[in-house]
């Protein structure tokens, strides 16, 4: 049996709508990626914060899909442990889009002047937010198709990329405060390092969450 307990429409509804909104969330932080790489490649303020209406534009489909997947949770015919796993789940998902639109909000409309000694740096954190993102998705998938084994797997290695990130944002914060800036600006530029950071953690977040539901699953 797998991971949901049941079989049958209900299960592939949820599956589905579920899917939907990991589209979702997975355009959000695609598009996070392409206005703060549009910053470090020099746009202007102004093309930035179209690309900021855009974000929003993609998190507020992801919220949309999340408010429709957890109708069909609380009316469905899943058992009620696995209603509640999945819906924290759901929510954790959305606070990695909510997550995204925040770096990106605070990045333009705070106006914030990351020094370019940092932007390499930045741009190899966003590749390794990416691949963290693409394994996410991968052990929700899993999940979704009740393979236990390969879910917890996979969250492993949610686990292992986030603590790789946290070693980015470390040597970030690090080299941000040793250069020769007004103490206003580097901080503001670390908040905004801090918010990047949120995604990749709130991403490990979901990967704990699935390996909790996994386990109740299986003391079942």
């Amino acid at each position: 049996m797998g991971v949901f307990g049941l079989r049958g429409r209900a299960v592939a509804k949820v599956r589905d709508l579920v899917q939907e909104h990991l589209h979702w969330v997975e355009e959000t932080l695609s598009a996070m990626g392409q206005a703060v790489e549009a910053y470090l490649g020099g746009e202007r303020w102004e093309v930035l914060e179209e690309r900021a209406v855009e974000v929003h534009r993609q998190e507020s489909r992801a919220d949309d899909a999340r408010r429709v997947a957890e109708t069909a949770l609380v009316r469905g015919a899943l058992l009620v442990g696995t209603r509640r796993n999945l819906l924290d789940i759901l929510d954790a998902l959305d606070i990695v889009a909510n997550n995204a639109e925040a770096a990106v909000d605070f990045l333009v409309y705070q106006r914030v002047a990351v020094p370019e000694i940092l932007h390499p740096l930045i741009r190899d954190f966003l590749a390794g937010l990416k691949e963290e993102w693409k394994i996410l998705r991968s052990a929700v998938e899993a999940f979704l198709a009740g393979n236990a084994e390969e879910t917890v797997r996979l969250c492993e290695e949610v686990d292992q990329r986030e603590s790789f990130l946290d070693g980015i944002h470390r040597r970030l914060i690090m080299r941000l405060f040793s250069l020769e800036l007004p103490l206003a600006e580097k901080i503001q530029a670390r908040d905004f390092l801090n918010q990047l950071e949120a995604c990749a953690n709130a991403m490990e977040d979901v990967g704990d969450l699935l390996t909790v539901a996994v386990a109740a699953s299986l003391s079942f």
